[in-house]
């Protein structure tokens, strides 16, 4: 009995210290205040603040609650404290600080909770212009305490001072987002919305803006005038400023309005303010429009970008239509001056080659008529050429620009009669023998023999008579002779005549 006792009193002490040791860690459990659960860190934009939001402590010992910023060391620095019955908190102007945030509850006996994993924090964004894509380009860490429960972002962005608009929703395994078509040299904001799938919150990160910084443009770019030069050339002039760092243009072309401008070419570093280049195209059947850019190349870049545009331009498509007599002329308008249109000049080529005004009609007007008919006299050719010219308003201290339609012709039937006899050396107008012709044709001949087959006299003018001579010698004799005609028009038509003219003496 006494070996019993001894061996209890043995164990008494080792028991007895595990006993304390349990309740001491057992009234330490009891007295950690539970953790409060962050439901969230957003940015509120209104006053550039970072809200702070969280879940009560399941302890009701609980005398305030701190909040805690995370520091580049990963220490934590108590910020500010609130009484038990506050579960948010405003760290004002903290929006562009980034912090990471963290809450713990304290109790009555100032024991404080742990702080385990409860930290949070807000996206992360910045934004860059990107001038090779011309676009701005959007960056963003993923929000910190949602790991696994975020279902996606939404981009918000537009100029600075106009609402922004939901630009995307992208997945929460995408971090970036690029905002193409951007305006040049303009603000724009922007901020990211996080979506978490397990509570339904969101949280918006803090406003982040960018200046889409483009070259200065020239001063000025404008298309002087677009000319026909022939069938198959259009001549396009331009005038820029090239003091500044652009100096390179390219120039597009399209068929109508609603079709996409096409590279013509492209013109790096030009010296010379004023620029003419040509372009082959068939000016006869169709009119294009024109529009110069002036384009830069940025450095690491694999493709230029575009600075400005000019005016348009178009060469001018004139058409013709005959009607007894009567020729209509329809043209394309010129689209556009810079200065203005002023109206348009109607040219008729004359008999030397020449192109002499005949008319000139406002700027609304584009068609135009006259009658050929006065213009009979014989000698005029089957054929009348015209062109219209587009006229600017005076600029640049009194500069008209113009701008030369295609050239048109209007074909015309040849008509002729022919004299049955003539009297040859005399000084009335029947003294030679040739046909009375409306319009000359295009190719033309005659010959006129006598009854033995011998030829008297040929010619390709139609202009140039018989004037009664035997192959230019002397004078033929009264007689009968016979003549042939054949000639050639101007629409094409192909006509002979064949008959007896007789020579007269007074």
């Amino acid at each position: 009995m006494s070996g019993l006792r001894t061996y209890l009193k043995t164990l008494a002490k080792p028991l007895l210290l595990v006993v304390i040791l349990m309740l001491h860690l057992g009234v330490q459990a009891q007295i950690t205040p539970d953790i409060p659960d962050l439901i969230r860190v957003t940015v509120d934009h209104a006053d550039n603040g970072v809200l702070i939001e969280w879940e009560p402590s399941d302890d009701n010992d609980i005398r305030s609650y701190h909040i805690w910023q995370r520091e580049p060391d990963l220490s934590f620095t108590i910020i500010d404290s609130v009484d038990s019955f506050t579960y948010q908190y405003k760290h004002l102007n903290a929006a562009s600080l980034n912090i990471a945030y963290s809450v713990t509850a304290m109790d009555s006996a100032g024991i404080r909770s742990l702080f385990e994993d409860n930290v949070h924090k807000a996206v992360i964004l910045s934004t860059e212009f990107d001038l090779c894509t011309q676009s701005n380009i959007l960056q963003w860490t993923p929000y910190e305490g949602w790991e696994g429960n975020i279902s996606g972002y939404k981009v918000f962005g537009g100029i600075s001072g106009a609402t922004m608009q939901e630009l995307d929703f992208v997945p929460a395994t995408t971090s970036s987002f690029s905002h193409s078509g951007v305006a040049m040299n303009t603000s724009y904001i922007y901020y990211i919305e996080t979506f978490n799938t397990t509570s339904g919150v969101s949280s918006l990160s803090a406003l982040d803006s960018v200046y889409t910084l483009f070259p200065v443009a020239p001063s000025y770019l404008t298309i002087d005038h677009v000319s026909v030069v022939d069938e198959a050339t259009v001549e396009i002039q331009y005038s820029a400023d090239i003091a500044g760092p652009v100096t390179s243009f390219r120039l597009l072309r399209r068929s109508t309005p609603s079709t996409p401008f096409l590279e013509v070419d492209t013109y790096w570093n030009v010296m010379e303010s004023t620029q003419v280049v040509q372009d082959a195209v068939a000016t006869g059947s169709s009119t294009y429009q024109y529009l110069v850019e002036s384009v830069f190349q940025p450095a690491g870049c694999g493709s230029s970008i575009v600075i400005s545009q000019s005016n348009t331009g178009n060469n001018i498509l004139l058409v013709n239509e005959l009607n007894d007599q009567v020729v209509t002329l329809s043209w394309t308008p010129y689209e556009i001056y810079e200065p203005g249109l002023a109206g348009y000049t109607i040219q008729r080529r004359d008999g030397s080659g020449t192109f002499v005004d005949v008319a000139t009609v406002g700027p609304a007007t584009t068609q135009w008529q006259e009658s050929v008919e006065p213009l009979v006299n014989g000698t005029q050719a089957g054929e009348f050429q015209y062109r219209v010219i587009a006229l600017s308003n005076p600029h640049n201290g009194g500069i008209e620009e113009q701008s030369f339609s295609n050239i048109t012709t209007v074909e015309l039937e040849t008509q002729m009669l022919v004299p049955s006899a003539f009297t040859p050396n005399s000084n009335d107008i029947n003294s030679e023998f040739k046909p009375l012709i409306d319009f000359a044709p295009r190719e033309y001949l005659m010959i006129v023999i006598d009854r033995g087959g011998r030829k008297m006299f040929e010619t390709t003018d139609p202009d140039e008579g018989w004037d009664g001579r035997f192959q230019g010698g002397s004078f033929v004799d009264e007689a009968v002779y016979v003549y042939y005609i054949q000639y050639t028009d101007y629409t094409g038509l192909f006509k002979t005549y064949t008959g007896n003219v007789t020579v007269l003496y007074p």
